[in-house]
C-alpha cells in the first residue's frame, strides 16, 4: 500500500464514526428524547400545511389554556382521527399514515405523563389515548358551554382542576415545568382510565368507524407498506393481543430483532479475525460493531417498526430494549474513539510507546472514558425510570467499594504520577535502587520494568520505587575512581612522599582524569599497611571506558610503587621464619636523595604540587599507551560506544550548561 494512502485510511474511520454518531443522535431513534419530533400543534402558527408524498397534510394547533379548550381539542382530534382512519382504510398512502401519527402525537400532548419513565412516556400516552377515546365514546361529554374556561380559575390558586361529569377524568392545570399553566389530562387520570374503562366496556361505542373498541382496533393498525389483504389473511388466533400487541406482530418483531442481533455478532467475530497493523487501526476497527448497531437500530426503529406499529406494553418493552442497545452502542463507540484519539496524540507527539508519558496519556483517556460512561449510564438509567439521585448514590457507593478493593493499584498509580512529576529516572537510564541495579525499560501505570545486568527483567511496583533511594547513574557527568593503596610498613617517609608525588603527577598528567578533582593523600596507618587514599574522577560516561581508564591508572600506580623501592602490603600478618632480604637500599637511598633535593631547593611539593608543575605535567603521559592499537588514532575515534553505557538514550542532561566544562576548567582531551 502506498504511504500516501495511509492518512486517508486512518482518518476515514474517525470521520465516518463522527458523522454517523451525529446523525444518529439527531434522528428520531425510538425510546430516546429525539424520537418525538416537534408536534405540529405546538408551532406558533394556528395551523400549517405540509406536503408529504404529493398530498397536502393540514394540522391545526392544539389549545390547552383552559379545560374547555383542552376538551374541545380532544373532541376535534377524535373527529379528525376517525376521518383519517376511514380514508386510510380505503387508500393506504404514506401521507395518511403520517397524518395518523401526527394526530396521535397531538393526543399525547394533551396528557401529563411526566411522572412516568421517559422511555415509556410515549406508549403510556398512546394507551391512555385509547382508553379516553373508549370512555368518551361510551359516556357522552358535557356541552362545551358548561365547561369552565380560563376565567373560571383564580391565577393565585394553588390547584386548578375540573372533572368530566360521571367519570374519573380530570383536567388539571400544570403548576411548574415547561408546560406551566396548561390544562392537561392529569397523571391520576392516566392511572384510573384503564380501571374505569373495564367497568363500562359493555356500553356501546359511538364512532363513525366500524369498530367496537379503540383498545382493540388501534393495535391492529399497520403501515402503508403492508397490504391490507396480507393483514386480513392472518389467522384470528394470531390477531389476539399479547402485551397489548397482536401476536403476529410480536413474532415478526422478535424474529427480525434476533436476526439483526445475529448479524451484529457475526460482524464482530469477522472483525476480530481480521489482522491489522499499526497502532490506531486496531483500535478503530472495533468501532465498526457499535456503528453497525446504531445503523441497524435506526433502520429497525425508523423504517421497520412504523410499518408493523407495535403498541401497549410490548411497544414499551421494545422502547426499553432499543434504548439500552443505543446507549450500549454509544458507550462502546465513545470508549473506542477516546482510546484511538489518545493513541493518535501519543503518535503525533512522538512519545515512545512504552514510556511513562504514553501510559499517562492512556490513563487520561481511560479516565475520560469512565467519566463519559458514568454520565451516559446515569442518563440512560433516568430515561428507564430509575431515580437519578439513587443511581448517583449507587455509583458513589460502588466507586468507594472499588476504590477500597484496588487500593494497592491506586497507590502504585499515585507512585507512578510522582515518578512522572519528579522524573528521577527515565526509560533507558541505568540506576540502582535498594540492592538491585539495571536499565529502566518501561515506566507503566502500575509497575516499572528494569533490565538487570544478568538480563532478567525486574518488575518494581511504582509505590515501592517512589519510596526507595534511587541512584541514577545516567545523571553523572564523570565517574569516580576511589581506592586505598596499602604500602609495607618498611616504607620510609621520603619513599612515601615520593610515591605520593608520583601518584599526583600521574593523575594530573592523565588526559582522561579530571585534574581539578585529584585527591591523593596519606590516609592513615592500617593494621598491616600504610594507607594512601586515592579519589578522582574519570572523564567518561561509559562503563567500559571507565574500567579501562581505571585499569590504566592502577597499572601505572603499581609501576610507581615498584620504582620507589617500596611494595604493597599483604592484607594479613607475615611470620618471618628466615632471613629476609629486605628492601632495596639503593632505591631507597635514591628516593631519599630526591626528596632531600626538593627540600633544599624549596620545591617540596607538599601539601600540593605547584601550579607551574601542574601545568607542566598536564597531558604529558601517553594514553592510550604507546604501542596500543588506539595510540595513533584521532581523538574522535576513541569515543567509547559499548553496551555498558549509563544510558541507552542520548541524555539531555549531558548538554546542560551547569554540567559542561569550559576550556579553562576541563583538561584537554576530556569529553
Amino acid at each position: 500500500m502506498p504511504s500516501s494512502e495511509v492518512p486517508c485510511i486512518r482518518n476515514r474511520p474517525f470521520l465516518t464514526a463522527a458523522l454517523l454518531l451525529t446523525c444518529l443522535l439527531s434522528q428520531t431513534i425510538r425510546g430516546e428524547d429525539g424520537f418525538r419530533a416537534e408536534l405540529p400543534g405546538n408551532r406558533s402558527d394556528p395551523s400549517f400545511v405540509d406536503e408529504i408524498g404529493g398530498a397536502p397534510l393540514v394540522i391545526r394547533a392544539i389549545r390547552t389554556d383552559s379545560p374547555r379548550s383542552t376538551l374541545a381539542t380532544f373532541l376535534r382530534l377524535r373527529a379528525e382521527l376517525e376521518e383519517t382512519l376511514l380514508a386510510y382504510r380505503q387508500n393506504r398512502v404514506a401521507s395518511l399514515a403520517v397524518q395518523t401519527r401526527a394526530l396521535r402525537d397531538q393526543f399525547i400532548a394533551l396528557m401529563d405523563v411526566s411522572l412516568f419513565p421517559q422511555v415509556s412516556q410515549r406508549e403510556t400516552g398512546i394507551k391512555t389515548m385509547a382508553f379516553l377515546l373508549d370512555i368518551i365514546g361510551r359516556i357522552p361529554p358535557p356541552d362545551l358551554d358548561t365547561v369552565p374556561d380560563a376565567d373560571a380559575f383564580d391565577d393565585a390558586s394553588s390547584s386548578a382542576r375540573w372533572r368530566i361529569p360521571g367519570t374519573p377524568i380530570w383536567l388539571v392545570r400544570v403548576e411548574e415545568g415547561p408546560r406551566e399553566g396548561e390544562f392537561l389530562f392529569g397523571a391520576q387520570t392516566v392511572l384510573s382510565a384503564p380501571r374505569f374503562y373495564r367497568g363500562i366496556q359493555d356500553l356501546p361505542l359511538e364512532s363513525t368507524l366500524p369498530i367496537e373498541s379503540w383498545n382493540q382496533a388501534l393495535p391492529q393498525l399497520t403501515g402503508p407498506m403492508i397490504p391490507e389483504s396480507l393483514v386480513g389473511a392472518i389467522p384470528r388466533p394470531l390477531r389476539q393481543l399479547w402485551l397489548d400487541t397482536p401476536l403476529w406482530k410480536v413474532i415478526v418483531i422478535t424474529s427480525v430483532g434476533l436476526i439483526l442481533a445475529g448479524l451484529v455478532v457475526l460482524l464482530h467475530r469477522l472483525l476480530g479475525r481480521h489482522e491489522t497493523t499499526g497502532r490506531i487501526e486496531p483500535l478503530l476497527r472495533p468501532a465498526m460493531t457499535p456503528v453497525t448497531m446504531l445503523i441497524l437500530v435506526f433502520c429497525f426503529s425508523s423504517l421497520f417498526l412504523p410499518q408493523i406499529v407495535p403498541s401497549g406494553d410490548f411497544s414499551a418493552w421494545i422502547d426499553g430494549v432499543v434504548s439500552i442497545v443505543v446507549n450500549v452502542a454509544i458507550l462502546w463507540l465513545v470508549w473506542v474513539l477516546v482510546r484511538a484519539l489518545f493513541e493518535r496524540i501519543i503518535q503525533i507527539r512522538g512519545i515512545p510507546d512504552q514510556s511513562f508519558d504514553a501510559h499517562l496519556w492512556r490513563l487520561a483517556g481511560r479516565v475520560l472514558g469512565v467519566v463519559v460512561t458514568v454520565l451516559l449510564v446515569a442518563r440512560a438509567a433516568q430515561a428507564l425510570g430509575m431515580p437519578l439521585y439513587t443511581v448517583v448514590a449507587g455509583l458513589g457507593v460502588g466507586g468507594l467499594a472499588v476504590a477500597l478493593a484496588i487500593r494497592p493499584t491506586l497507590e502504585n498509580l499515585i507512585g507512578g504520577i510522582m515518578l512522572y512529576l519528579d522524573r528521577p529516572i527515565r526509560v533507558g537510564d541505568f540506576c540502582s535502587f535498594g540492592d538491585l541495579t539495571g536499565t529502566v525499560e518501561s515506566i507503566g501505570v502500575r509497575t516499572t520494568k528494569v533490565r538487570a545486568p544478568d538480563r532478567t527483567v525486574i518488575s518494581v511496583p511504582n509505590a515501592a520505587l517512589a519510596d526507595m533511594q534511587l541512584t541514577n547513574w545516567a545523571r553523572c557527568d564523570m565517574m569516580l575512581i576511589e581506592t586505598t593503596i596499602g604500602l609495607r610498613y618498611e616504607t620510609r617517609p621520603d619513599q612515601l612522599r615520593y610515591i605520593l608525588v608520583r601518584f599526583r603527577e600521574l593523575f594530573h598528567a592523565h588526559p582522561k582524569i579530571d585534574s581539578k578533582s585529584v585527591r591523593v593523600r596519606f590516609s592513615g596507618f592500617g593494621a598491616s599497611s600504610l594507607d594512601i587514599g586515592v579519589r578522582t574522577y574519570a572523564l567518561t560516561r561509559d562503563f567500559n571506558e571507565f574500567h579501562a581508564i581505571r585499569e590504566d591508572v592502577f597499572l601505572r600506580m603499581g609501576e610507581i610503587v615498584d620504582s620507589s623501592g617500596s611494595g604493597f602490603a599483604f592484607p594479613s600478618q607475615t611470620l618471618y621464619m628466615g632471613q629476609d632480604q629486605g628492601l632495596d637500599p639503593e632505591l631507597a637511598e635514591q628516593a631519599s636523595r630526591q626528596v632531600d633535593a626538593w627540600r633544599r631547593s624549596g620545591r617540596l611539593p607538599f601539601p600540593r604540587l605547584s601550579p607551574a608543575r601542574v601545568s607542566e605535567l598536564e597531558n604529558t603521559l601517553d594514553y592510550p599507551p604507546k604501542g596500543s592499537n588506539e595510540a595513533d588514532a584521532p581523538e574522535e575515534h576513541q569515543v567509547w560506544n559499548t553496551d555498558e553505557q549509563i544510558s541507552t538514550v542520548d541524555p539531555d542532561l549531558a548538554a546542560s550548561p551547569e554540567l559542561q566544562h569550559d576550556d579553562e576548567q576541563k583538561p584537554r582531551g576530556s569529553d
